[in-house]
């Protein structure tokens, strides 16, 4: 989440996506033409300075969205358009940063605990998770050797390779 974009945004993953307020993106602002996101107000293309790297934008940077693009694509207007508060951007990067660290966590618990070479049966076992010290179920598939894990503990940890 980042100042310029809509608090609703969920991304789009098919034709029957809708975003948190119930919006469908194909429908609202036209699937059938090519340049989609170009046309959702929903997210917004920032212009990085040239001393700065990186996607985070400090409120007030200037954004490559126009009203008409090169296309000639329309930007088009939401009702349902909220944008995050300062607030609301920190603690998406808090929970962002946290999600990333558990997800640190599991490759590091499946790259220890992963039988080399792959297994000739699937193999399982429930360890201690290092995230909440509850029970963590592992599992590597004989088939290709991929790890999965799951904590029993809601929102902890779990990965599917």
């Amino acid at each position: 989440m980042n100042h310029g974009s809509c608090i609703h945004f969920n991304g789009v993953r098919d034709a029957s996506s809708t975003c948190g307020a119930g919006v469908n993106y194909h429908l609202t602002f036209g699937d059938q033409r090519p340049g989609l996101f170009l046309r959702m107000p929903c997210i917004m293309f920032y212009t990085k300075p040239a001393h700065r790297r990186g996607t985070y934008v400090k409120p007030g940077e200037p954004t490559v969205r126009e009203e008409v693009n090169r296309r000639g694509e329309t930007c088009m207007e939401c009702a349902q358009r909220q944008e995050p508060t300062d607030e609301q951007v920190a603690r998406d990067r808090v929970d962002s940063e946290a999600a990333l660290a558990r997800a640190v966590a599991g490759i590091r618990i499946a790259s220890t605990w992963r039988a080399k070479p792959k297994p000739a049966r699937d193999r399982a076992e429930v360890v201690v998770c290092p995230i909440c010290n509850g029970k963590l179920h592992l599992s590597q598939s004989a088939l290709n050797g991929h790890v999965h894990g799951r904590c029993e503990t809601d929102g902890c940890i779990s990965w599917m390779e």
